[in-house]
């Protein structure tokens, strides 16, 4: 009797590993060449200056089978504009042989190539957006649907990326000034920028400050004229991110006048009339 019982048992610890190796083999594992269902992008939501380049959109594959490839198939912006500056061809310099570094203007030309390239394009290995710079694309919210694909098929991911596009920004400023520094476009043209300086919220004459800039980092800027509303510089756009300092005219009660100095710094994408306010 005991040997029975001893069978019975065996048989079920035997049935109960078979049940435990069907249960395990009915889950699902991606087949060769599957699309994961949670792939995405890291950080969705990306922010842009009009006018300056920049490589974004990390994507996560997760378990999906590689190579995958990536394709814009919409694009919209949320308000309703023209997404065309997005399709504008921009020449790009492409280089066909190897720099040496000391080759003539003639020898360079002979090495590079002039390619049209759209502002705004997919690598469609990577998934990376990649925007050139000297685009013309205006303030908004772009949102691009994008396709993966890989051997087995594709899937269409909606809103995939979400860029938000500025004209303009002040990247940083120093902590004496009383106030962030304010970046207004007041026309098209000309290209130029008014810088105005404000001491104690009283505005000052252009006699009254002075701008520096760091010429190695990007503002490219020629002094114009000191007049009674700021100090006229004309530029070349788009303007790079770069130290500029600004120097007020202080006078105390006696008279005596002394210089204090801020920096700040700023971009500036499209070409156009600007002016700069910052505050003392």
């Amino acid at each position: 009797m005991k040997r029975n019982k001893n069978i019975i048992w065996l048989l079920i610890l035997v049935v109960s590993a078979c049940g435990s190796l069907l249960i395990s083999g009915c889950k699902k594992i991606p087949a060769e060449g599957s699309i994961a269902p949670d792939i995405s992008y890291r950080n969705r939501k990306q922010y842009a200056v009009s006018g300056l380049p920049l490589n974004i959109g990390d994507f996560k594959v997760s378990t999906s089978t590689l190579p995958l490839n990536f394709e814009v198939v919409q694009l919209k912006e949320v308000s309703g504009k023209s997404v065309a500056a997005l399709n504008q061809k921009i020449p790009v310099v492409r280089y066909k042989e190897a720099i040496v570094g000391n080759e003539t203007p003639e020898e360079l030309k002979l090495k590079t190539d002039t390619v049209m390239t759209p502002a705004v394009s997919i690598n469609k290995f990577t998934g990376k957006l990649e925007i050139l710079e000297g685009n013309k694309i205006p303030a908004g919210e772009y949102h691009f649907d994008i396709k993966v694909s890989n051997q087995s098929g594709d899937k269409i991911l909606k809103d995939a990326l979400v860029v938000e596009f500025k004209e303009f920004d002040v990247i940083s400023y120093s902590s004496g000034m009383a106030k962030a520094p304010e970046i207004e476009r007041v026309g098209d043209t000309p290209n130029q920028i008014r810088f105005e300086g404000y001491l104690n919220n009283v505005a000052l004459t252009g006699e009254q400050i002075d701008f520096t800039k760091n010429r190695s980092g990007g503002f490219k800027g020629t002094f114009v004229n000191d007049a009674a509303d700021g100090e006229i510089w004309k530029v070349n756009f788009p303007v790079k991110e770069s130290d500029t300092y600004c120097t007020w005219q202080v006078k105390d009660g006696s008279g005596n006048i002394s210089y204090v100095s801020e920096n700040f710094n700023f971009v500036v994408g499209l070409p156009g009339s600007y002016v700069i306010r910052l505050y003392k």
